[in-house]
């Protein structure tokens, strides 16, 4: 199992920057864990001890989550929801292993016929089964991968693909400072809706670090997203229909080496950690703000908030995140560790 997670992690450096083409399966970037909404979307070397931070960076070990349970739910934009379940626990001889289940419903939809007449209903949904194995390289790397198994339903057709995600995770021996390296959604389309082109999923390389300090409680993240692609901006429609035009040639261009594209790559958080029982989050996504923001009402775009408290033997967290001026999405977590509840009743 060591030396098959290595090496896939360096197979996946090079399949990552090899892949081109549309993206499949886009809303596997929508964030499964309420920590990591709260803090931007993704961060993938702050780990708050969150079992469904391992489906951000598998490479996120921590034997206290032996046998930890997850529920999420998230209300992301009008009728259009997720769901999911989570569960870790330690193997001996493998390391340490989680699974998850995402159900993303995109609502029910009215069919007609060419005429009008109204047929019946049906949904829209999207499945997503992942597997995590992460062990230790030493006592301050850890290394993971991720295998997932996507679903798709629309209406009539049915589409499935699979893929894989791989972390590296570095804690210094203080754990004051983390660093983070993962290969996100390396993987294909194996059966397409119409039977045509397969797709790549939206493969992603990223990096991130997170500091924080012996005589405050805080904690800071700072990442890199998509390091395989410079110029993100070339996707945003706004800044292709105002290309610079050359006075004397009439030729369109646009300056890709600017402040504004290597924004596009950055999301920011603090936490405010008083205790093991009780933190606050905000994060700051810098390409979500651009993106999604507009220049008459920009909101609180590209923000999200969060908190996670335990109360006994339940974890309860919550983030609200602004992905666009249409409204706010609502994240809901409740978290527990079942070795706690067996403890109980053993007492008893």
């Amino acid at each position: 199992m060591k030396h098959l997670l290595l090496s896939l992690f360096v197979c996946g450096i090079f399949s990552a920057s090899a892949q081109t083409g549309n993206s499949a399966f886009a809303f596997t970037q929508v964030p499964i864990s309420v920590v990591s909404a709260a803090l931007g979307g993704s961060q993938v070397a702050t780990w708050r001890g969150d079992v469904n931070q391992i489906s951000d960076n598998p490479a996120f070990i921590d034997s206290s989550l032996h046998q930890a349970v997850s529920l999420n739910y998230l209300n992301y934009l009008t009728t259009i929801n997720q769901a999911s379940v989570a569960y870790s626990r330690m193997f001996d001889s493998l390391g340490f292993g989680s699974a998850y289940l995402r159900y993303f419903d995109y609502g029910t939809f009215q069919e007609y016929d060419e005429f009008g007449n109204a047929l019946g209903e049906f949904k829209v949904v999207d499945y997503e089964v992942g597997i995590s194995f992460g062990r230790k390289l030493n006592d301050n790397i850890t290394y993971g991968a991720t295998f997932k198994n996507v679903f798709s339903s629309m209406y009539q057709n049915f589409a499935y693909g699979a893929a894989f995600d791989l972390g590296g995770f570095y804690q210094s021996n203080d754990g004051n400072f983390s660093g983070g390296l993962t290969i996100d959604n390396i993987g294909i389309e194996i059966v397409d809706y119409t039977g045509g082109e397969r797709d790549f999923f939206p493969v992603s390389v990223n990096a991130a670090i997170s500091k924080k300090f012996d005589k405050a409680p805080i904690m800071f993240g700072l990442q890199y997203s998509n390091l395989q692609k410079w110029d993100l901006a070339g996707a945003d429609g706004d800044i292709l229909s105002d290309p610079t035009i050359d006075p004397l040639t009439g030729e369109e261009s646009r300056p890709t080496l600017t402040l504004d594209n290597l924004a596009r790559h950055l999301s920011a958080s603090v936490a405010l950690v008083p205790s093991e029982n009780f933190n606050l989050m905000l994060g700051y996504n810098f390409r979500r703000r651009l993106e999604l923001a507009t220049s008459e009402r920009a909101g609180l775009v590209g923000f999200s908030f969060g908190a996670n408290i335990k109360i006994k033997r339940f974890g309860i967290q919550y983030a609200i995140t602004n992905y666009h001026l249409s409204g706010t999405s609502n994240h809901f977590g409740i978290t527990t560790n079942l070795n706690e509840w067996y403890s109980k009743k053993s007492l008893n």
